[in-house]
């Protein structure tokens, strides 16, 4: 079957991705879907006239669903939106079932979904799991009964199964060769992190799964590395699990003892620079190391609040931009990650590994090291550049080449900063 879909992808699309609207991809990708020879159309079972109906069309709109979100993994949320908006109107605006709406309906069915996660009676499988959770969540949108739902469930479910399988065979190759026509996306912020091919990634993966992203389909890396396994995925998320467990038992611990000092009626200020230097401030290098899952950032977010609090609170301003340096630089995400112990990104791949980040964080790091060491950042230059080489070589669209060069030459300007944490009193942080 993969090669039948294989044709049938290329001769569809042809060189029209290398300057494509989106909505000219929106079309494209509509026709994909819709007139590729799908298997799982055809089904022995008897059901109803409309299930017969919107079934093919349950399974057509999960396919566009897995293409917009690579296609947001890729070029990030405002292309992909884009794309989206076509959809609705071509489908639901415009066509042959405008009024009702059904791409839209399903789309919030899979939104559903993937909210509610996995069935406790459903398949071992997580991916297999989600589609019976899909399929449950599309036959809200059925006028049938719920006995015949009942019974049309297994049949929606594999059909869902195979539709899925179908796309994460295909479009991710065809995502990698998309080229928007710049004016069609003029004013649209366009994603510049490298984030691999396939769509088996968390939206905010912590550091370990974050480096398998990086190195999927990656051809800047060793050849080993470029296709990790679904176990090699859990692994990963496993221990950026354990990292942010134990960082959230460490910060519970901090915020109790906190509390404890704040029943006193004085505070000498050398316990306070202790506090700082020896609790607080490593902990938010842990909270930036576990990476931009959501609960690490809040509790990065929160101590950074608090020790703002503490600066206000007792010390004087050169004492304060002192302080400040050091956290911006130690709590910056992608310097932590590479610095803490135990961390997955080998050091002579730490500028390949920059790369692949989004341009205002390579532009950070950079920065970081010019105020430790410029001589540091004439190597990373000449590294960066070497990478460039190649994956220009190896026709590798890196997502940012160009302002990423820019950076590397020289171009940066600002430092990173916490001014956009606003300090309260220390004493009513965890209150």
């Amino acid at each position: 079957m993969q090669n039948a879909v294989s044709d049938s992808s290329d001769s569809s699309v042809g060189l029209a991705l290398n300057s494509v609207t989106p909505h000219a991809l929106a079309v494209t990708m509509l026709r994909i879907v819709m007139e590729t020879d799908k298997p799982w159309r055809m089904t022995d079972a008897v059901v109803t006239s409309e299930a017969h109906t919107k079934f093919p069309m349950a399974c057509e709109f999960y396919q566009l669903r897995i293409f917009l979100d690579l296609l947001r993994q890729r070029f990030g949320a405002g292309v992909s939106s884009l794309v989206e908006a076509s959809l609705i109107s071509v489908l639901d605006v415009q066509g042959k079932y405008s009024g009702m709406n059904l791409f839209s309906k399903v789309m919030a069915a899979i939104s559903c979904a993937r909210e509610l996660g996995t069935i406790e009676d459903g398949p071992d499988d997580s991916r297999i799991n989600m589609d019976f959770q899909v399929a449950d969540q599309c036959l809200r949108i059925v006028g049938e009964s719920d006995e015949e739902k009942r019974r049309f469930r297994l049949i929606l479910a594999e059909s869902l199964s195979f539709a899925r399988i179908w796309s994460e065979q295909i479009f991710p190759e065809l995502v990698a060769k998309i080229e928007f026509d710049p004016v069609s996306v003029a004013f649209v912020n366009i994603e510049t992190a490298y984030k691999g091919l396939t769509n088996r990634w968390r939206e905010k993966p912590g550091c370990f799964e974050r480096h398998l992203q990086r190195m999927e389909g990656n051809p800047l890396f060793q050849e080993s590395q470029r296709n990790p396994s679904d176990d090699d995925i859990l692994v990963a998320r496993a221990k950026d699990d354990a990292d942010l467990n134990q960082l959230q038992l460490e910060v519970e611990t901090l915020f109790a003892d906190l509390k404890t000092m704040g029943e006193q009626e004085k505070i000498q200020v050398r316990i306070l620079i202790d506090l700082m230097q020896h609790r607080i401030e490593p902990l938010m290098v842990r909270a930036a190391a576990v990476g931009p899952i959501p609960a690490a950032q809040n509790h990065l977010k929160v101590l950074a609040e608090f020790m703002e609090s503490m600066l206000e609170s007792a010390f004087g301003p050169d004492d304060k931009e002192s302080f400040r340096k050091i956290w911006a630089r130690k709590a910056n995400v992608f310097y932590a990650q590479l610095s803490c112990e135990g961390t997955p990104i080998d050091k002579s791949d730490s500028v390949l590994a920059l790369l692949c980040e989004n341009t205002e964080d390579v532009k950070a790091v950079l920065e970081i090291y010019r105020n430790l060491d410029p001589s540091l950042v004439d190597s990373m230059r000449n590294m960066a550049l070497l990478h460039f080489e190649i994956a220009e070589l190896e026709g590798f669209k890196l997502p940012g080449t160009a302002e990423k060069l820019a950076l590397f030459r020289g171009e940066v300007k600002t430092a990173p900063s916490l001014d956009n944490v606003k300090p309260r009193p220390w004493w009513r942080v965890w209150g």
